[in-house]
């Protein structure tokens, strides 16, 4: 009898352990992340451009990464919807600069060919975050404000 539950003690384990590694190699709530050279080499298929300007110093920056970035619904909206660009104003300073980034962490959408169409500087969360990245996405941003639009997702 002993025999017995041990084989099915380990026989539980053993089926429990694939399942868990399988469960947990699977990230649904990461963004595909490209630098900003690979992007423009790559093309964005017309799709609008999502880039996260950041430093390996800020404290903020870190708490976006930790918890807005890694919501499934704002990870998942990215990803199909824009093209996500993220650039350590640390190490690429000259492009910063070209953006005018003074602080961050700072959010700026782009339209499929560059041409700059908002901003977000600081920390923004989730549920904020995906009202902004719906605003652009939809081009809503075109035929009304963000309040406006804001209200009515509410």
């Amino acid at each position: 009898m002993r025999i017995i539950q041990s084989l099915i003690v380990i026989l539980s384990i053993a089926l429990a352990i694939p399942v868990q590694v399988a469960a947990g190699s699977r990230d649904d709530s990461k963004i595909d992340w490209s630098s900003y050279d690979e992007a423009q080499k790559a093309g964005n298929n017309g799709r609008k451009y999502f880039i996260y300007f950041y430093s390996d110093h800020c404290g903020y920056c870190k708490r976006l990464e930790s918890k807005t970035f890694t919501d499934a619904t704002i990870a998942d909206y990215i990803n199909d919807n824009y093209t996500p660009v993220r650039v350590n104003i640390d190490k690429e300073q000259k492009l910063a600069a070209r953006f005018g980034i003074r602080g961050v962490p700072n959010l700026h959408f782009l339209s499929p060919k560059g041409e700059n169409i908002a901003h977000w500087p600081g920390y923004i969360e989730s549920q904020r975050l995906i009202v902004m990245l719906r605003y652009i996405a939809t081009d809503s941003y075109k035929s009304k404000n963000f309040s406006d639009f804001a209200k009515e997702q509410e």
